[in-house]
């Protein structure tokens, strides 16, 4: 008899919880800080908290990553309820955070647990969660679903622009903008995933909607290895009206796509990207190759 396979991810994922609970997604929140009161992520500090503080105090709400017995904590009542279980964990990029080596080193008292590192973030992830979820209810054991994923991950594209450099140039998580100098300020950086970082490459200007549709037809404009089947948007300022927009430009864009997916990432992505943020995540068809690196002002 196969083994039951439970799919798992924590807050940086940005799945709803009517998402998580439709697609059956364990859940993990991550420690975040507000100065120095540590709080869970989106279950008792939501990203206009964190927005909020860095307005009023100039500084940064902070992330901690879970070492080991954070896993054991959380896998632990999961399998005492599904003893016949294997688990998938999805992390973000190990490049960002060690979330990924933590929980390798739990891991390890385990034989039934996989941890995944995505080398993605965001919206890449769950992404990559619901294709996993997608061969789970095909009936695939968890060895296979890893291998495919391993595979998969490879055709994540994520691109985003940020309203202010702020929070990335004081969080330091993005690699390449201390080149950039002061002058970046003023402009708006598009941030690829490359690599399993998060690298600055594009500049914007103008005003939101602009820059939102530049670089949405930057991303998606004239691609014919889009999966169609679903594409993810991110808007950390969820507004619903903004979000309906930002679909109908994805959908001229790609007007074959099936489904557009807008979420408001977590805290443990708002606190290093900031207010204003809107980024998109597909998958390219089975052997397309990534997309060419390019720049726009």
């Amino acid at each position: 008899m196969a083994r039951k396979v439970l799919i798992l991810g924590d807050s940086t994922c940005d799945l709803t919880p009517e998402m998580r609970q439709q697609y059956g997604v364990g859940f993990m929140p991550l420690p975040v800080n507000v100065g120095d009161e540590p709080r869970r992520d989106m279950e008792n500090v939501f990203p206009q908290e964190i927005f909020d503080y860095y307005r009023k105090t100039g500084r940064l709400c902070t992330t901690s990553a879970p070492n080991p017995s954070d896993y054991h904590e959380f896998w632990g009542p999961l399998l005492k309820e599904n003893p016949d279980a294997d688990l998938i964990h999805f992390h973000i990029s190990s490049e960002m955070t060690s979330t990924y080596q933590a929980a390798c080193t739990a891991a390890q008292e385990y034989g039934c647990v996989y941890p995944i590192d995505t080398r993605s973030v965001s919206i890449g992830v769950a992404l990559l969660i619901l294709e996993a979820c997608r061969l789970r209810d095909q009936g695939l054991e968890a060895q296979a679903i890893v291998e495919a994923i391993h595979q998969m991950k490879r055709q994540v594209q994520v691109s985003f622009v940020v309203e202010s450099i702020e929070y990335l140039w004081k969080g330091g998580r993005c690699s390449n903008l201390a080149g950039y100098g002061a002058t970046l300020l003023k402009l708006r950086p598009g941030i690829d995933m490359v690599d399993g970082k998060l690298v600055a490459g594009k500049k914007y200007r103008g005003g939101n909607l602009a820059v939102y549709r530049r670089m949405l037809r930057q991303a998606l404009e004239g691609r014919g290895d889009v999966d169609p089947r679903r594409i993810f948007l991110a808007n950390t300022s969820f507004d619903p009206e903004v979000n309906r927009q930002l679909e109908e430009m994805v959908r001229e864009f790609q007007p074959e796509v099936q489904e557009v997916i807008t979420l408001q990432p977590g805290c443990s992505i708002c606190v290093h990207c900031g207010p204003g943020t809107v980024g998109v995540a597909y998958r390219t068809k089975d052997g397309a190759s990534a997309p060419e690196e390019g720049s726009h002002d």
